[in-house]
């Protein structure tokens, strides 16, 4: 602040931004919340309108981490979220394939956050193949997830850095009969990399994989590529909560990032509750679909009351937008091996 100001005595002066809680020690908290006895513990003290604060003087930084990650943080030991950056005009590459980078440096520190409080970073083979992800922590302090790496047909490449760095442990999921999909000249991956084989094709149903890492101890999974993955898992109802960033910028042709059958009247279509946030020159979107609503099912949906929380139909109403904090791909293969609509993604996150 500029202006008139009184004469300070000689000597040193205490600086009240000694104690002042800055954003990498918020982020650190935040990294240990998980229930809301966590959440006190770190020092996030409810107030009068029921949302949490730091119970001590914090930066703005600090303000707007705790804004913005701690539903998350908040939302148990069973969560499944997914993340995609994309255009205005909803493409998340170019049609040749090109993503770097549809979004700005925020939203990829962004990504890395939300990969720092997961369990496991699910993607599909298309991504794998197309983008050479290292799916790591690397824009921030944390923990690299288990990388999962959604194959049925075994046909991404062993030489694939999630396959041979070793920065963390990866999961390479693919169907029986597939075991052993490549020559002795392709190489075999590296150390920390266990081929999980399952049945079939429908126990890639996002469900079911949800399930299958749950068992291993890997309840918080981000799904992070490509578009057809996310849709899949969006369409079957096995996200808990979605982000989109969306970039400025238009391709006009190109990736798509969710698609999936769509209603024929506006009335049905999903509204979730939405968080909106700036992220540099970027729009960072949050959807909650944890709550089901009664609505009509989606083509091809089970009958039967599915496990994990948020896998009905929810149809919502508009829902409050709040902003969030002030704050701020894919391939031809979904998880069970079936093509959707769209060229095939390449993950727009590295």
């Amino acid at each position: 602040m500029t202006g008139h100001r009184r004469a300070q005595p000689a000597g040193p002066v205490p600086s009240l931004s000694l104690s002042e809680l800055d954003t990498d020690e918020a982020w650190e908290l935040l990294r240990t919340v998980r229930t809301e006895a966590d959440a006190e513990a770190a020092g996030l003290v409810t107030g009068t309108d029921g949302r949490r604060r730091w119970n001590r003087d914090a930066s703005p930084g600090a303000r707007e981490l705790a804004d913005r990650y701690l539903p998350l943080c908040l939302s148990g030991p069973r969560l499944t979220f997914a993340q995609l950056g994309q255009s205005l005009d909803g493409f998340i590459a170019t049609r040749t394939g090109d993503a770097d980078y549809v979004t700005g440096e925020e939203d990829r520190r962004h990504l890395h956050r939300l990969r720092a409080l997961a369990d496991a970073v699910v993607v599909g083979a298309g991504t794998a193949v197309a983008d050479d992800p290292q799916l790591t922590v690397r824009a921030c302090a944390g923990p690299h997830p288990v990388r999962v790496v959604l194959d049925p047909h075994r046909r991404v490449p062993p030489r694939r850095k999630v396959f041979t760095d070793g920065s963390a442990p990866t999961l390479w999921v693919v169907a029986a009969g597939h075991e052993h999909g490549h020559t002795p000249a392709d190489g075999d991956p590296g150390a920390g990399v266990e081929v999980l084989t399952l049945p079939d094709s429908a126990a890639f149903a996002p469900g079911n994989l949800v399930r299958v890492l749950a068992r291993r101890g890997l309840g918080r999974v981000l799904v992070e590529g490509g578009g057809v993955t996310v849709s899949r898992f969006l369409h079957e109802q096995a996200l808990h909560r979605l982000y989109i960033t969306v970039a400025p910028v238009l391709l006009g042709d190109g990736v798509p990032g969710l698609r999936f059958a769509g209603t024929p009247v506006m009335r049905d279509a999903l509204r979730p509750p939405t968080r909106r946030a700036a992220l540099g020159e970027d729009t960072l979107f949050e959807l909650d679909l944890a709550t089901p609503r009664p609505g009509p099912p989606l083509d091809g949906e089970h009958p039967e009351p599915r496990q994990a929380r948020g896998e009905r139909e929810h149809p919502v109403d508009h829902g409050d937008r709040q902003p969030l904090g002030g704050a701020q791909a894919g391939g031809p293969e979904g998880p069970g091996g079936g093509a959707l609509p769209g060229a095939p993604a390449a993950d727009v996150q590295r």
